[in-house]
């Protein structure tokens, strides 16, 4: 069992946004460096104190390290960071462990730091066929102090990537996890992964929180694979609705307020976005007949509709 959580805001600001253009749903348009740090600067000044990037994330890194670089604070922000580890089958355990080090390293010098709040594997497909040697290696970067925590981010919500993942997350060398939940994905409840996180004493992080701004859409901005969405948008809205509140400030609180969640992962491109967005995370809770019927009306979704990756197959 994991001793220590570490300390995050109920926000933890995601900053891909920051570094390339990304999203489904609406403007994609990555923001300058100039305003990236304005985004940095109201939320670090609104008490976000969590970060969230990875290797992955285009300038994201090196956007985070020379903004906290300049910052003139006794307190030093909570950076998850994240490196893609591919292995081929016949890698060496020496070659592996070179690779992680190499990339984790990597990121260190483009975060400006000598240690990251949690270094997580991206990619949980590598623990398929060297998951031993990853976990291993992972426990001696925690070892060797350049990061406080070993994690894992979840790529989906499957219960084949559980199954696999579990014996792992049980164990005391991943601390921290990331994964997708929201309104809509209930997987993580319905197969006990996040009781189990949560007895397990891990620091959870949940993204999608938004499902990649699906909440937000109206119905001509869906995309036109995706026609399922139609009717659990409307009762989304129609819920919200009958407790006084708007689907952002149920998407949000919902999350929020579910025992073993430990911070949401939201990303803006705008300091408008953050300022709302910080607005919703200390907004009202939800009333516990609507958590009911959210579970109840929205229990068994297609993978499909859950699956953003997904969207753009043709059915």
């Amino acid at each position: 069992m994991s001793v220590n959580k570490l300390t995050v805001s109920k926000m933890t600001l995601g900053t891909v946004q920051l570094g390339m253009n990304y999203g489904l749903i609406g403007n994609s348009q990555m923001p300058d460096v100039r305003a990236s740090h304005g985004i940095l600067q109201a939320a670090w000044q609104g008490g976000v104190s969590a970060y969230d990037t990875a290797a992955t994330y285009g300038e994201s890194e090196q956007i985070l390290g020379r903004f906290f670089g300049k910052l003139q604070s006794g307190e030093a922000p909570t950076i998850i960071t994240k490196i893609y580890v591919q292995p081929e089958k016949s890698w060496s355990p020496v070659r592996i462990k070179d690779e992680i080090y190499r990339q984790t390293r990597a990121s260190l010098e483009k975060l400006g730091v000598e240690q990251v709040s949690a270094m997580m594997l991206h990619n949980v497909d590598a623990m398929r066929a060297h998951g031993d040697i990853i976990a291993q290696v992972f426990s001696e970067l925690v070892r060797d102090g350049l990061t406080e925590k070993a994690g894992i981010s979840f790529s989906s919500n499957t219960e084949e990537e559980f199954a696999m993942l579990r014996p792992y997350l049980e164990d005391s060398v991943f601390g921290a996890v990331q994964l997708p939940l929201n309104v809509f994905d209930h997987r993580p409840l319905n197969n006990g992964c996040l009781e189990m996180l949560r007895s397990a004493g891990k620091t959870v992080f949940v993204r999608s929180v938004f499902l990649q701004g699906l909440f937000y859409a109206n119905e001509a901005e869906l995309p036109s694979q995706l026609p399922e969405a139609v009717e659990p948008i409307r009762q989304l809205r129609e819920l919200a609705h009958s407790c006084g509140l708007t689907p952002a400030e149920l998407a949000v609180s919902y999350i929020r307020d579910m025992p073993g969640v430990d911070s949401l992962v939201i990303g803006v491109q705008t300091v408008e976005q953050l300022e709302e967005n910080l607005r919703l995370i200390e907004g009202p809770a939800v009333p516990e007949s609507i958590c009911n019927e959210i579970r109840e009306r929205f229990r068994n979704l297609p993978e499909r509709l859950l699956t953003p990756g997904m969207w753009s197959r043709a059915r």
